[in-house]
Parts: C-alpha cells; sequence; structure tokens
C-alpha cells in the first residue's frame, strides 16, 4: 500500500494526475505521386498538450524508415486532436498509390475511415488491399 501511495505522490508531483491524457496529432508526407515517391506517416496519442502532441507526429514522420529522404521532408502536421482516435491505412505492395489516414471518435471507425481512404486511392485492381499499419486512442476515446 505504501508503494501505491509513493506513486500517487509522485504522479501529483510530476502533475500528472491522469494515466490518459487527451492530446494527439498526425503528420503525413504526401507526394503528388504516392506509388514512385513513397509516403510517411507519424502519429501521436495521450500527450498532456497540443504542442508535444505535435512534435512527436513530427518526428514518427520524418523517422520513417520505409519512406525516402526526400518524401520524408515533407512531413508536417496536418490535423490535431483531442479524446479521439486515429487509424493510417497503407496498401503493403511497394509501388502503389494506396495510402489514408482518419481521426474519429472510436477505433472501428477511425480504421473503417483510414481503409476507406486507402481503397479510394489505390486503384481499382487494389481494392481490399489495404491495411491498418498505425493506431491509437488518446484520453477517453476508444
Amino acid at each position: 500500500m505504501k508503494s501505491v501511495h509513493a506513486f500517487v505522490i509522485l504522479l501529483a508531483a510530476c502533475g500528472i494526475t491522469s494515466p490518459a491524457f487527451g492530446f494527439g496529432a498526425v503528420a503525413i508526407a504526401e507526394p503528388a505521386d504516392v506509388a514512385k515517391d513513397g509516403y510517411s506517416s507519424g502519429i501521436a496519442y495521450n500527450f498532456k498538450a497540443q504542442s508535444e502532441a505535435e512534435d512527436r507526429a513530427q518526428l514518427e514522420c520524418a523517422n520513417t524508415q520505409d519512406a525516402p529522404p526526400e518524401t520524408r521532408k515533407l512531413c508536417k502536421v496536418i490535423r490535431t486532436f483531442e479524446n479521439q482516435c486515429v487509424a493510417v491505412a497503407l496498401d503493403p505492395k511497394a509501388g502503389t498509390p494506396g495510402a489514408g489516414w482518419a481521426i474519429a471518435d472510436t477505433l472501428a471507425l477511425a480504421r473503417r475511415d483510414a481503409l476507406q481512404r486507402c481503397d479510394d486511392t489505390a486503384g481499382s485492381d487494389r481494392r481490399g488491399e489495404c491495411r491498418v499499419t498505425a493506431e491509437g486512442c488518446d484520453g477517453r476515446a476508444k
């Protein structure tokens, strides 16, 4: 019991009153030709400040090793959110244009919308091939 109290006191001293914070962000690098130049994304969630979420999403996007360096230079935070979920979906086949992301009130909706956006850009011969590659919820969202 002493260790639990000590932990709660430590959290309070650090300004942390809840393990679930509510700020998130998504950064995307989307060149004109995704099939040729790739795609990069970064998500961040459960940060106690919007600026921290933005910085982390930008860092994650810029460090995606699957995208060429020139594409990663295009990374920018395109959306922030609070108490919501985020998902990114990509067509796993190299050299294809399928990519999408979404923010929604639930993870199920974020997944659905990201997959739909990916399918919309994938082309008719690649419909249904997209997969969620990153996801998460912040704050009270599930």
